[in-house]
């Protein structure tokens, strides 16, 4: 397999041969596709293989990889790494090394000091001649020749860069067409770099408010007018797993009866109320639904609208963590243990049963809890753990 890559009026044209019978496929690549591109793969990091890989070939290097980094006093520590195909063929190889605390550019301070930096090996007056003589037999056992970069701050102490090394038997430095080429994509190498920071912000509160859910007995899904599901939590996978009268296929909502779908529908619209049951094999299997919140922007841009559901059954037990039951009520692990097994609907026979204990044991762990939470009945306590842990 062999790469061919020529430019003439800033078209990058990329020639793969395969076997003998030569076949061959051609795909030019203009500033202009590469340039959007790069916008096109914010928010999708598979698609910034392509954009490297396009980079790569238009200056002729080996690798092409974009990095956000941070430092932590004088060292530099890498917090992604996007890479081209053959730099992620090679992850591991180059991570040893080249992306490790043994390259000195991550020993050094190489963030830019200005907005923005075009720089290399030689040309950084953070390196020593030292640094540069590991640096060129460390990137040789990595495959990698001298390194050049484009780099630009995003804020304080953090920065983005596209590193770009050499082949190994190729010891030039930057050159003025790569500068050249590299000055055409800074300003949107600036602009795109905002952006991925936004988009990792975003992603960053997005993963702490799913963490928060999941976290949460109350069963919560996301769904549209035709039932299709957009999220849902674990206690609402949980939910739906224990009940016969509902499934999830294809991302969708499923109902055993057609009118059950139309009266949940009805709720989803407003017409029906915010509340709906559907009905199970037994009456404690009979499921609730609440609309929490309709997207009504959604409603006046004629998109289906998004609505948020909780979702109940008082057949199913609730999870109870008797570390938390234990803390809530200065209950000992014994005591909590056997609370959290009654709000589930065991017997104090059955719990004994089911820990190997004797019933008078559990019965004398169940007079203590009642007497540290202040209640005199089995059924007070029940409720007031119930009530304390705030479930539909």
């Amino acid at each position: 397999m062999q790469y061919r890559l020529t430019c003439a009026n800033s078209v990058y044209l990329l020639s793969k041969r395969r076997g003998d019978a030569g076949e061959g496929l051609q795909q030019a690549v203009s500033d202009n596709d590469l340039i959007a591109a790069m916008y096109g793969a914010i928010g999708d990091d598979a698609r910034w293989t392509s954009v490297l890989d396009t980079i790569k070939l238009r200056l002729g290097v080996a690798s092409a990889v974009f990095q956000r980094l941070v430092i932590d006093k004088d060292d530099l520590v890498p917090m992604f790494s996007l890479r081209d195909t053959w730099s992620t063929q090679e992850a591991e190889r180059h991570d040893s090394w080249a992306n490790s605390p043994l390259n000195p550019r991550f020993r050094r301070n190489t963030a830019p000091i200005g907005p923005y930096e075009i720089a290399s090996d030689q040309l950084s007056a953070a390196l020593t001649a030292e640094d540069r003589e590991v640096l060129r037999h460390g990137l040789a056992a990595c495959g990698l020749g001298p390194g050049f970069w484009l780099d630009c701050k995003t804020g304080p102490g953090e920065h983005t860069t596209i590193i770009l090394h050499r082949h190994v038997d190729d010891s030039r430095d930057i050159t003025d067409d790569d500068q050249q080429f590299l000055h055409l994509l800074m300003p949107h190498f600036r602009q795109v770099s905002r952006l991925l920071n936004d988009f990792a912000d975003q992603r960053a509160r997005l993963a702490v408010a799913e963490a928060f859910m999941d976290s949460t007995t109350l069963a919560l899904l996301a769904c549209d007018l035709d039932l299709g599901i957009h999220w849902m939590n674990a206690a609402a996978e949980r939910l739906v797993d224990e009940l016969p009268q509902v499934a999830i296929a294809g991302n969708t909502l499923r109902f055993r009866s057609c009118e059950s779908a139309v009266l949940l529908k009805t709720a989803l619209s407003g017409a029906g109320g915010d509340a709906c049951r559907v009905p199970g094999n037994e009456p404690a299997q009979v499921l609730h639904l609440r609309v929490l919140r309709r997207d009504a922007a959604g409603w006046r841009r004629g998109a289906r609208g998004m609505v948020l559901l909780a979702m109940a059954s008082p057949g199913t037990a609730p999870t109870i963590n008797a570390a938390e039951v234990a803390n809530l009520f200065g209950l000992t692990m014994a005591e909590a243990t056997l609370t959290a097994h009654l709000v589930g609907g065991m017997t104090v026979k059955h719990y004994a049963l089911h820990r190997g204990i004797a019933e008078g044991t559990a019965r004398m762990q169940l007079k203590s809890a009642l007497a540290k939470a202040g209640v005199g009945r089995q059924a007070d306590l029940v409720r007031q753990v119930c009530q304390s842990l705030a479930r539909l």
